[in-house]
């Protein structure tokens, strides 16, 4: 009884003083502590101290830097998603499918050129140790990415109409001497977002996706009231690049303009970093991270085509539409955690930490996620579509049923795409997207000619996908135990 009581005492005093003064308490009245012995001995003295420690658990995790600068970038990534979404009845209506049909080849001929346009080193300017060779990339991908526009206006400008006649482009083919001014903006807009996931500004990235998103939704539907034709869709979706372009400039203006220094330790100039340097210390970019985003989009859009010649426009459609759904995860959540991730795992490569927990940690949070709304789109796909579009769109919900299944690994993916580089894995990935191709061809080819079903050519061509992304997760997974600290790809080395 009366080592109860004292207990009791104890306990009493403790929350006296965590009032007075303004401590925080633990367990059994010992000021909370972040360490492992202290945590232990609160347990093993108070009864029930576990209900006094939840609200500080809540606290702790809701304050996690990772988890806050993901519920950053997804908060903004979803309101802007919403925001198209609820915008997207009221534009399809002022404009037609023939005015999104012109829209639609316009962009895929930039698709073709824009993965290459600064031969992906905008995306090598996380990695470096010291922000004057970051800068460095920024400075080699804008004259890359100027470099490349111009030669592709050179390339338009002769060849437009031949250009318009090969691709179907039925606008006035003037309209592709646009091309060039998109592919440059998409070459700037890239190194400025790498500067910024760099600096962990994930705050400004969020407000510009959603700024961005009001701005280009809301000029479409006005100008879709006065002027609803293919060139107006054009030349607003160029003009919201620009302005994504400004916004981001603006934010990271302040740091990446700064006077290079040595880090801030002594304040002197820091070493001067030639371009050529940077060039040839990250070649691994242009030689493998820019052939595979390019045979990346290639793979992606043979479906619409295959689709669209085999069983026409409506089958095209159904997969546009599932695919634009199905992916809504990826681009809100997983599309986050990747923005976030990169720099996380980066700092781990450089301060010598095992990368396979955190690779492990990542993949594993996405796949426990991505059950529920996969999960849903796999049993109650056809059903969603015929309510929510219309019953004319219950075969695109046959196709998200398959496609959620590719979706949901390439979801849990999403880390084991972000480590590659550092792991100095591209070498390997460009062979294995070559692999990948041919595979997601083939599986098409087998749903159409041999089954000639469209259907079919969908589950084959899912179910490719699905195998491509859990080799991809083991793959890398099993490279962070086999390579070590001196073959991991990072600067300085």
């Amino acid at each position: 009884m009366s080592r109860w009581m004292g207990e009791a005492r104890k306990r009493l005093m403790g929350w006296r003083r965590a009032f007075q003064g303004n401590i925080k308490v633990g367990y059994a009245g010992v000021p909370a502590t972040n360490n492992a012995s202290g945590d232990r001995l609160a347990h093993e003295t108070t009864p029930g101290g576990s209900f006094l420690k939840l609200p500080e658990w809540i606290s702790s995790l809701l304050s996690h830097p990772f988890l806050r600068s993901v519920t950053l970038v997804a908060g903004g990534t979803a309101a802007a998603q919403l925001i198209t979404i609820a915008f997207s009845p009221l534009i399809t209506r002022l404009y037609g499918p023939e005015a999104f049909g012109a829209l639609g080849i316009f962009m895929a001929v930039v698709s073709i050129i824009s993965p290459i346009a600064n031969l992906t080193y905008g995306s090598a300017i996380v990695l470096p140790a010291s922000d004057s060779e970051a800068r460095a990339l920024f400075r080699l991908s804008a004259l890359i990415g100027l470099s490349v526009s111009l030669l592709s206006a050179a390339g338009i400008g002769l060849f437009h109409q031949t250009i318009a006649d090969a691709v179907g482009f039925t606008a006035a083919s003037t309209l592709l001497l646009l091309v060039p001014l998109s592919i440059l903006l998409s070459a700037l807009i890239e190194p400025t977002n790498h500067w910024l996931y760099r600096r962990k500004q994930f705050k400004a990235i969020s407000h510009i996706t959603v700024v961005g998103a009001i701005a280009s939704n809301g000029t479409r539907t006005v100008t879709g009231l006065f002027l609803a034709t293919a060139p107006a869709l054009i030349a607003l979706g160029i003009l919201a690049n620009a302005l994504e372009l400004f916004l981001l400039w603006n934010s990271a203006r302040p740091t990446l303009s700064r006077r290079d220094t040595d880090e801030g330790v002594t304040g002197e100039p820091a070493p001067h970093v030639s371009l050529k340097e940077v060039a040839y210390r990250y070649r691994d970019f242009p030689l493998f991270r820019a052939p595979n985003d390019w045979l990346n989009v290639v793979s992606n859009s043979i479906p619409s085509l295959l689709l669209a010649a085999l069983f026409g426009p409506s089958a095209a459609g159904f997969y546009l539409l599932a695919r634009r759904i199905v992916a809504l995860p990826i681009t809100v959540i997983a599309g986050a955690v990747g923005t976030v991730f990169l720099p996380r795992i980066v700092e781990a490569s450089h301060g010598g930490e095992r990368l396979r927990p955190l690779l492990m940690k990542g993949t594993a949070g996405l796949a426990a996620v991505g059950l529920i709304p996969f999960g849903i789109m796999m049993a109650l796909g056809p059903w969603l579509f015929g309510v929510v579009f219309g019953a004319e769109w219950t075969q695109a919900g046959e196709y998200a049923r398959w496609l959620a299944l590719w979706f949901y690994c390439a979801f849990a993916a999403v880390p084991s795409a972000q480590v590659i580089p550092i792991l100095g894995l591209q070498g390997h990935f460009l062979a294995y997207e070559i692999a990948v191709v041919a595979l997601r061809a083939a599986a098409l080819a087998a749903g159409t000619v041999i089954w000639n079903s469209d259907l079919a050519a969908i589950i084959l061509f899912s179910l490719v996908g699905a195998l491509v992304n859990l080799t991809q997760i083991t793959w890398c997974l099993l490279s962070c135990d086999k390579r070590s600290r001196d073959q991991i790809r990072v600067s300085g080395t």
